[in-house]
């Protein structure tokens, strides 16, 4: 009696069992457990599970970058959870700005760093995501959200750090790559890692040329970087990177020809012939990292330097700025709490027509804390930070994370903090211009502020996760996001003849929306990830809230990836934008796209051979107004992998 009761048991057990094996294939898509554990750095500025993170929180690993096989950093972002947009304005070299819950101009109000180092450019805000190769970059962490509680100034949409790659082997690797596109383009590119001894040694090299899609969009690129490290024991290991690049770009300006009449020559012609854009960016940093009785210090010093000239004969202009920057920061964990300080130096130069017109330096001093405390199932992390401008005083900036788990596989998060985003230098110093009236308008004229506040913002968002291992991820995400003193470029002449441009604070705007997205490894060698991003993006200067402009209500992104028999892996992704209006004196209106890209790729000895075809469907379309963008295109080549 007591054998067929314990047979009973076992078998009930087993039908249960499998029940609810069956339940979680079919939730999963036959989901089985292949990928290894991802820490991330950047929401609580020190190494965590990515599973315990809050909702806002994403990573794009190497592995991904690499199999995207694109040569932008902008362009491994474009389709990422919470991401408005990656704008982009033509074909390689053109610039491209990210936001994060945010239509309107709201490039400015993410801080993009690399390695813990600020890349957003002093003079407009702004950092060329095309100018950043994926060559060096071992991880991207993104963090949505108001994020002035630990990364200071212009973290009001979120903050992106990028992290370089560093050698992983002991025996010293060359990877040497070359591929082809349309529109005569070639990038050919190089790495080195090694690891002798107790050294670390990573270093890259890119050359890229191309004729561009538009007259005038000529393109050519060097870049090489470089991380050397050094492990001395008890003295802890430091790094130090450096980099350099040159790039010259042709700028065909804009093209009114309506989207309607495109026919691969008339969206082609420019309105800026001969206009040229030149660059030439240098960097330094020494990194850090010791435990010194348990409590790890981090230290960073950098310095980045630029010049980046725009020439246009046809209308006499020639100007040159030149952003320079000095910064140290260091923290120390102690027991579960967070200390730093955060020192920076901004100096800022610009001629017009070889006449020096601006010549200014700023700096801020910051300190900040944050504490951990964890209570069963629930973290709790407070936080704040001081910033002292030298420009516009000071400014405090809390926060507050909570991260509660309901069970082993759902968890619920909330984050609400503040922040700011800096007045640039040419929003404080832009120099008199002026200009005689004409017929086709007044005469006026445009001059910085230098009463200039910083815009502010407040913001939250709460989410849920469920994570069945790492075989199966559900987030969805609520957040509103309310920012005052937007700093915008008005007309505050009273006088009908005459328009005086200045930038004031008098803007107000709110976003608000929903990020889903969906991450399932359905076997070792098929996994797919889909994403939903809802967004209301509005703002004001003294009436009611309109659309703000670029402002896709709905965008949706699905990327498949499989390793088919033959070592042939194959990967597709699809990308749907929701049409954008809005009205700024008249209306404005950009119709929504499907874009449905495929590649493939193949490992043949030591080489790997691949191909790939973007836009197949041949859809025109553009993401900002007047600039066109091609069609399908295709790419393909070569990368060797060579060890000594």
């Amino acid at each position: 009696m007591v054998k067929v009761g314990m047979e009973i048991k076992i078998v009930i057990g087993r039908k249960i069992r499998m029940k609810k094996l069956v339940l979680m294939l079919l939730f999963c898509g036959v989901g089985i457990l292949w990928s290894q554990e991802t820490t991330v750095y950047i929401g609580l500025k020190k190494e965590i599970p990515i599973e315990k993170s809050a909702t806002n929180v994403g990573v794009v690993s190497e592995d991904e970058i690499r199999d995207s096989n694109v040569k932008s950093v902008g362009e491994v972002l474009r389709n990422k959870t919470g991401i408005t947009d990656v704008s982009k304005r033509g074909s390689i070299g053109a610039e491209s700005n990210m936001r994060i819950r945010g239509g309107g101009d709201s490039s400015k109000q993410v801080l993009i760093m690399m390695d813990g180092r600020p890349l957003n450019d002093t003079s407009l805000g702004l950092v060329d995501l095309s100018q950043i190769s994926t060559e060096n970059i071992e991880k991207i962490e993104v963090l949505r959200g108001p994020a002035s509680a630990l990364y200071g100034a212009n973290a009001l949409g979120g903050v992106v750090n990028l992290v370089t790659r560093k050698s992983a082997t002991a025996i010293p690797k060359t990877e040497v790559g070359a591929r082809i596109e349309n529109y005569n383009t070639r990038i050919y590119d190089f790495t080195f890692s090694a690891m002798p001894g107790k050294a670390n040694v990573f270093i890259t090299g890119n050359r890229s040329f191309s004729d561009g899609f538009m007259e005038n969009s000529d393109y050519e690129l060097t870049n090489v970087t470089s991380k050397i490290g050094y492990d001395f024991n008890k003295y802890g290991e430091f790094f130090l990177s450096n980099g350099f690049l040159d790039s010259e770009l042709g700028v065909p300006g804009t093209n009114n020809v309506p989207l309607s009449e495109y026919n691969n020559s008339l969206e082609r012609v420019a309105s800026t012939p001969f206009a040229e854009q030149s660059e030439n960016a240098y960097y330094t940093q020494l990194g850090h990292k010791i435990s010194v009785k348990d409590l790890p210090f981090e230290s960073n010093l950098y310095w980045d330097y630029k010049k980046k000239r725009y020439e246009d004969t046809d209308s006499f202009t020639d100007t040159t700025s030149r952003p320079q920057n000095i910064g140290f920061n260091s923290q120390v964990g102690v027991h579960n709490a967070i200390v730093g300080i955060d020192f920076r130096n901004e100096g800022f130069k610009r001629s017009d027509n070889k006449e020096e017109t601006i010549n200014k330096n700023r700096s801020n001093s910051a300190v900040f804390v944050q504490r951990t405390f964890e209570m069963q199932k629930l973290s709790l992390t407070p936080g704040v930070r001081y910033d002292y401008n030298s420009s516009y005083k000071g400014t405090t900036n809390p926060r507050i994370l909570a991260v509660y788990n309901l069970s082993k596989i759902l968890k619920l998060s909330s984050n609400i903090g503040t922040a700011f985003r800096s007045p640039t230098f040419e929003d404080l110093y832009s120099p008199l211009i002026s200009w005689p009236e004409t017929m086709w308008g007044n005469a006026g004229d445009t001059k910085g502020n230098t009463d200039l506040k910083p815009e502010k913002s407040v913001g939250a968002d709460i989410g849920t996760e469920l994570r069945l291992s790492d075989v199966f991820t559900s987030k969805i995400t609520f957040f509103y996001n309310d920012i005052k003193d937007l700093i915008e470029w008005q007309n505050i002449s009273n006088l009908s003849t005459l328009d005086t441009w200045r930038p004031v604070n008098v803007g107000k705007a709110f976003s608000r929306g929903i990020e889903f997205e969906i991450e399932n490894e359905i076997t070792k060698d098929l996994k797919h990830n889909f994403n939903y991003n809802y967004l209301e993006s509005m703002g004001r200067e003294n009436g009611t809230y309109k659309t703000l402009q670029y402002t896709p209500r709905h965008r949706i992104n699905y990327y498949a990836s499989y390793f088919a028999p033959l070592k042939i892996k194959t990967r597709l992704r699809v990308e749907y934008t929701h049409k954008q209006e809005w009205v700024n004196f008249v209306k404005y209106e950009l119709p929504g796209y499907t874009l449905v890209n495929f590649g493939i790729r193949r490992a043949v000895l030591q080489s790997e051979l691949f191909f790939s075809i973007d836009n197949i469907f041949d859809k025109r379309y553009v993401s900002r107004r007047n600039y066109p963008l091609p069609g399908r295109t295709f790419y393909g080549g070569i990368n060797l992998y060579l060890w000594d």
